[in-house]
């Protein structure tokens, strides 16, 4: 089967479409065949070896997919060749096959096809762990969103905005704005033209936010900290600057502020979360209230270049690569 192989950490040029051994599903095992995986920033920190416990080259990259039951292991009951499945898998979700547990996939909603379904997996659960599992966020609340329009900031957006919250989203272009505005974000912020703090004092008249989540890191992590209002709270989810800053206590002690970490594989295992969360998924998509944005499409062979576009700013949205027919 072909799968993108991370020969050593650094830039793209690590990554290299590879010719390997197709996978046998084990026991208690099923081989999906993969028709879209998805790329998340956590993929690229990995390859840059700055992702905390990630993968040491050579590894086969990507851990999110959207496929077909296609081979089912040794005392696997409750599972159907045929079956159109997603989920998380260790490594190797840029590949044409992966072997994972019989538990984990989870079926795909109707109505969804393989491309949008490989954008729910991380950034879904993500967003809705960080928002209402860890941030407890309420209606009436203000929450500031950074990077708001990408795969995860959109779902942070819409979810937000559908729990009655006041959100704030920053955001490269103007275009970027528009989209996440139309998204639910009640004010974007063109961090390119304005200085986000000062734009947050502004609209939240110097009360500050009641929930940050911050994506970025180095300065960006350091100003958002200071948008917090006392009592507030402010989940880190990932350091795109490769910058991480150190918190001090001096400045949390006197306003009361909570900092914490997010890591999804730490919530799958907590039962009664992922089930509500999966509960909110189908009723939010028959709903209408989430839209999955799949923006960019690129075949399997071209990675290297997804991860290239999503680290220099030019997407939106989801960026999903297609693998299968």
């Amino acid at each position: 089967m072909k799968t993108i192989i991370v020969d050593r950490y650094g830039d793209t040029d690590v990554m290299n479409l590879q010719e390997v051994p197709t996978p046998q599903a084990g026991s208690n095992q099923v081989r999906i065949a993969i028709k879209a995986a998805g790329i998340n920033y956590a993929d690229i920190m990995q390859r840059l070896g700055s992702y905390p416990g990630g993968p040491e080259p050579p590894y086969a990259a990507g851990f999110e997919y959207a496929g077909v039951i296609d081979e089912i292991g040794e005392g696997v009951t409750d599972r159907k060749i045929g079956e159109r499945v997603m989920g998380l898998c260790k490594l190797g979700g840029y590949s044409e096959y992966t072997v994972v547990p019989a538990s984990q996939p989870l079926p795909i909603p109707e109505g969804l096809g393989f491309e949008e379904a490989a954008a729910i997996p991380c950034q879904y659960f993500t967003a809705y762990h960080v928002l209402i599992t860890l941030g407890q966020l309420q209606a009436d609340q203000t929450v500031l969103i950074q990077a708001a329009a990408g795969g995860l900031g959109s779902l942070l957006v819409q979810i937000a905005h559908h729990l009655g919250a006041n959100v704030i989203g920053t955001a490269s272009t103007s275009e970027k704005c528009e989209m996440i505005r139309e998204l639910g974000c009640d004010h974007p912020i063109n961090y390119k033209d304005v200085k986000f703090r000062e734009e947050v004092d502004r609209i939240t008249e110097g009360k500050g936010c009641e929930l940050i989540v911050e994506t970025v890191g180095g300065r960006v992590f350091d100003l958002s900290m200071r948008c917090l209002r006392p009592h507030g709270r402010l989940i880190v989810v990932g350091v795109a600057s490769n910058d991480p800053r150190p918190v001090y206590g001096s400045y949390l002690l006197p306003h009361n502020l909570t900092i914490s970490g997010f890591h999804l594989n730490g919530f799958l295992g907590n039962v009664q979360a992922m089930k509500d969360a999966i509960q909110c998924l189908h009723v939010w998509l028959e709903k209408g209230v989430l839209k999955f944005l799949v923006n960019h499409t690129f075949p399997l062979e071209e990675a290297a270049e997804a991860q290239r576009q999503i680290a220099d700013r030019k997407t939106t949205g989801k960026v999903v690569l297609k693998v299968g027919d």
